[in-house]
């Protein structure tokens, strides 16, 4: 699973958290439940955080 800034795909279920829209593929949404999109000032970067035995 990974992140991308990117247009969403026509499948894509596009949400709004904290004033983001953030575009999901449907495929994966399921797991994306328990995970939190975080701000990592060291990596410079965005980062999903959450309980790995949730995925894949």
């Amino acid at each position: 699973m990974g992140l991308a800034l990117d247009e969403p795909d026509k499948d894509d279920k596009v949400v709004t958290i904290n004033g983001i829209h953030v575009a999901i593929d449907p495929n994966i949404e399921p797991y994306t439940e328990s995970l939190t999109l975080e701000i990592n000032q060291e990596k410079n970067g965005l980062v999903l955080l959450g309980n790995e035995s949730d995925c894949c």
